[in-house]
């Protein structure tokens, strides 16, 4: 998998999160559907060529759409989130050494 995938701190708990980039939405949809405790297509990117890249991400509170610049987030347990990027960097501090891996990813 060649996602970046890195672990964040927020005041009382530890979350995983990556950023909607554009170049990698499948092995993102993919790391979403290997770890989410939901049934069925919980991730789904864009069709390729549209102007605007997304990810659709199946929520117990419903389906959000993620957007370039939005945050993906998990607490490991399976259950997925996204944040905007201004609301995700005021909430959470990169944890030092939290790389969890993903090629390309690199770990202190």
């Amino acid at each position: 998998m060649a996602v970046d995938i890195r672990e964040y701190e927020p005041v009382d708990t530890v979350v995983q999160a990556v950023e909607v980039n554009g170049l990698d939405l499948d092995d993102i949809v993919a790391w979403i559907n290997d770890t989410s405790n939901l049934k069925g297509i919980v991730g789904q990117p864009a069709l390729r060529g549209r102007s605007a890249e997304y990810i659709d991400l199946q929520t117990p509170e419903g389906m959000l759409r993620a957007v370039l610049g939005d945050y993906i987030v998990t607490d490991g347990a399976g259950s997925f989130w996204k944040e905007s990027r201004s609301v995700f960097e005021r909430s959470y501090n990169p944890r030092a050494g939290g790389n969890t891996g993903g090629e390309g990813g690199e770990g202190e």
